[in-house]
């Protein structure tokens, strides 16, 4: 049996501060990061959410309901760490 964790990737792309940010949420049920590649590279990190919670993360990339699972959709929180994380990066100089 094979355990190993299958993530997907989710493309970002954002206007912020006169800058396209682009990016990706790289997330499987119960973890996600957001990665920045453009104009500037840096991540996130992990956020988990507990295997007893019967919730797993989602994207419109998931299409497929899971009976007595909510969904918790993690695109908008992600644009905002997307745009925080080249807040915290590009103007440390």
């Amino acid at each position: 049996m094979n355990n190993e964790i299958k993530w997907k990737r989710y493309p970002l792309e954002v206007e912020h501060d006169g800058e396209t940010l682009k990016g990706e949420i790289v997330y499987w049920a119960k973890d996600y990061r957001v990665e920045l590649t453009s104009p500037l590279s840096a991540k996130s990190q992990n956020l988990h959410m507990m295997y007893m919670i019967p919730a797993r993360f989602v994207t419109p990339l998931d299409t497929d309901p899971r009976a007595r699972v909510k969904d918790v959709d993690i695109v908008d929180e992600s644009i905002r760490k997307l745009k925080l994380l080249f807040e915290q990066n590009f103007y440390k100089s």
